[in-house]
């Protein structure tokens, strides 16, 4: 079996899990294994049945290609039953053959041949390490993918279904005839148990397409363009067809069989949709004929009226100018405007005023029907409106709208605007300082006024024109200046002069890429529990941040484990506390990095070592039991450890015994045991003496336990 079919066959075992024992018609029953299935469906002709089938997998498609199906038909009349054998192998046409009967330019033929002969991915070429859960979960989706636009192409094409050994066209069929087709899988069931399947019942009468009955909508999102949505059925592919002016002839709008997409999975996934576009103003029909899986055409469904509106609106005037006349207590404002180009269905002017407040947030017309549409200036009475915004909107036949550039004007204010907010800085290494802010919301808001000081307690300076329309402004500070920051403040002057307060100062950094000093250590502190180290940093004003580092011996690269403020540090001494994991080979190494306001870097300072092993003593319950020997005059020691601390747990260790003995000075070192061996046998204490001992462990790396309890054994003298 080649390593492809080993994938396939591990991928499909994967996906059936029910095991159940079935039986089918001429196929001896198997216990607790899978039977595939193959689904037959039939359509009568008259003069012929076609016969069209599937497995249900991806894993006897595959097999099946190879090993290929039988089609049976079966006639019963009268006491007769007549079973004619149709075809005994059909299988998917030889490459070569497949390739030589369609065009080169056909995309679906192209695409069925590389799904029957195409190898795909096996399990040990996933992105997943092979022979995971992850690998066979990657090749079982692809599988997945590629069975169902092979079943998609069968069925959108019956030529191509043909090609691909899944249908049959039984052209000896007598019409009128009652006749079951069976169709059944020629591999064997040791190799893969496959059911076949039956179509019963085919009454051989002349093809009558059904009527196709849906529901279509429409909406219209743009000009000349619609949507044209019907509900998603059992169907796949669809022909769309239109006719002009609802009496044309119908012509068909795709190429070829249409396969829709759903229109939203997350809102609507019940509707198909087809996207017509390019169309002039007018009234259209749609309707829609689908595709059965033989690839026959259903009669079309009832027709669905669509009417394309004007949504094109005019061109754009231009307003050019307002100007203000106060005759006696009335305000007018006289509008200039011009309108370049004049379409037929154009129809007149309107000028339009805004207010958020005084209109509600609505655009408040001004006169009380359209201007002409020869006008090119107007006189309207504005007497009471606040500062607002204006524009000329023109209208055509259809009310479609174009509005002009709204233009400010200025009728009576006393109400200063906001303050504009989130004002920020940002400096270039040559000084350039960008400022931006959020404009305030008010509408009538005419300029903007930046003001600049060397401190914040200074008077801060006006330093832009009278007449700034944006919020953003270039400044420059110069590198000379002995002091860290430059401040900022920023206002807004609405049309009637009025001025918001001044927002909250920013500061921009003074550009300064000296690097700073390096920090030098002030004392060290070093216990069971963590590192201590005090460090003294520059009292550079230019001093930004600390940056502490810290790594292992022999590693390469250094791990940040803190970042200290400057600005927060009283006489520039900051404590840096670690508690990194114990480890008794490898030193820890620690550096600080001073950092500027612009970045410029200090370099590490001299680097500090220290061997952090951590407590080397660890109390652990040893009970220790001791006695002698009768037979052999020894002394018999075993003892029972309690659980280890999470500290050592894993670590590799072994027993110490030491012993003390009469007339000796203090416990010595006798001997040693494995930790799976938790006893020590003692043949050198003589009868009549007496002996101490303990226990402790001695872990790998050096560390040890506390001692054991003390046992005292004295042997005894023989008759």
């Amino acid at each position: 079996m080649s390593k492809n079919k080993i994938a396939i066959w591990l991928v499909g075992a994967l996906m059936p899990l029910a095991l159940t024992a079935q039986t089918t018609a001429g196929r001896r029953a198997v216990p607790d294994r899978h039977w595939y299935k193959v689904s037959v469906l039939t359509r009568a002709m008259g003069d012929s049945v076609l016969v069209r089938w599937a497995p249900d997998e991806y894993v006897p498609w595959k097999y099946l290609n190879g090993y290929g199906y039988e089609v049976v038909r079966i006639c019963r009349q009268a006491n007769t039953t007549l079973i004619d054998t149709l075809a005994r192998n059909v299988h998917p046409l030889r490459r070569r053959e497949f390739m030589s009967r369609f065009a080169e330019n056909d995309s679906l033929a192209a695409a069925a041949v590389q799904l029957v002969f195409g190898k795909g991915t096996t399990l040990d070429q996933t992105q997943s390490a092979p022979g995971t859960p992850g690998s066979i979960l990657e090749v079982k989706e692809e599988q997945e993918t590629l069975f169902s636009f092979a079943m998609l192409i069968a069925e959108m094409r019956p030529d191509l279904a043909r090609a691909m050994g899944l249908m049959f066209v039984d052209r000896t069929a007598q019409k009128g005839v009652t006749y079951d087709y069976k169709v059944n899988p020629l591999v064997p069931d040791s190799i893969l148990p496959v059911q076949g399947g039956i179509s019963f019942g085919v009454d051989n009468q002349p093809y009558r397409p059904d009527d196709y009955t849906t529901e279509i909508t429409d909406s219209v999102i743009a000009p000349n363009n619609v949507q044209i949505y019907w509900s998603r059925d059992q169907h796949t592919v669809y022909d769309i067809e239109r006719r002009d002016n609802g009496t044309g002839p119908w012509r068909v709008l795709n190429e070829r069989p249409y396969l829709p997409s759903q229109v939203n999975p997350a809102l609507d996934s019940n509707r198909n949709m087809y996207y017509d576009q390019g169309l002039p103003i007018g009234t259209y029909e749609y309707r829609i004929r689908t595709y059965d899986a033989f690839g026959l055409r259903s009669n079309p469904s009832a027709p669905h009226r669509v009417e394309i509106p004007d949504l094109v609106p005019p061109a754009i005037p231009v307003l050019q100018r307002i100007e203000i006349e106060r005759p006696g207590d009335q305000v007018l404002a006289r509008l200039y405007w011009r309108k370049d180009t004049m379409e037929a269905d154009f129809e007149g002017f309107a000028p339009l005023y805004y207010h958020e407040q005084a209109t509600m947030g609505q655009w408040l017309p001004l006169t009380e029907k359209l201007l002409a549409r020869t006008d090119t200036t107007c006189l309207v009475n504005v007497t009471g409106l606040p500062t607002g915004t204006l524009v000329i909107a023109a209208y055509d036949t259809a009310h479609n709208v174009a509005m002009s550039v709204p233009m400010p004007i200025r009728i009576s204010d006393v109400k200063a605007p906001e303050t504009p907010q989130n004002l920020r800085a940002l400096v270039s290494p040559t000084g350039l300082v960008t400022l931006r802010w959020n404009a305030p919301p008010d509408r009538d808001v005419r300029q903007y006024e930046v003001y600049k000081a060397n401190a914040l307690d200074h008077q801060f300076t006006r330093i832009t024109p009278t007449d700034l329309r944006d919020t953003l402004w270039l400044d420059t500070i110069s590198l000379n200046l002995n002091q860290r920051y430059v401040y900022y403040k920023v206002k807004a002057t609405d049309w009637s002069g009025n001025g918001s307060p001044l927002s909250e100062a920013v500061a921009a950094p003074v550009p300064d890429f000296t690097p700073p000093m390096t920090c030098r250590v002030d004392s060290i502190a070093m216990d069971d529990e963590a590192i201590r180290i005090w460090w003294i940093g520059s009292n550079e004003a230019s001093v930004k941040t600390h940056r502490v580092l810290r790594k292992l011996k022999g590693d390469d690269h250094w791990t940040l484990i803190a970042t200290v403020d400057a600005d927060s540090l009283l006489d520039n001494t900051f404590l840096m506390e670690d508690r990194p994991p114990y480890n008794q080979e490898r030193r820890y190494y620690y550096a600080v990095e001073t950092l500027s306001h612009m970045g410029a870097s200090s370099g590490l300072s001299m680097q500090q070592s220290f061997l952090f092993r951590g407590p080397q003593v660890f109390q652990v319950p040893i009970k220790l039991f001791a006695g002698t020997g009768l037979r052999d005059g020894s002394v018999r020691l075993g003892w029972e450890t309690g659980t280890l601390p999470p500290t050592v747990a894993g670590a590799d260790y072994y027993y110490c015994v030491y012993r003390k003995s009469k007339g000796k000075d203090g416990f010595r070192f006798v001997s040693s045991a494995p930790k799976d061996d938790p006893t020590y046998l003692d043949y050198t204490v003589k009868p009549g003496e007496t002996a101490e001992y303990y226990v402790k462990i001695k872990f790998r790396d050096g560390r040890e336990s506390s001692r054991s309890n003390t046992a005292s054994v004295t042997m005894k003298v023989e008759d």
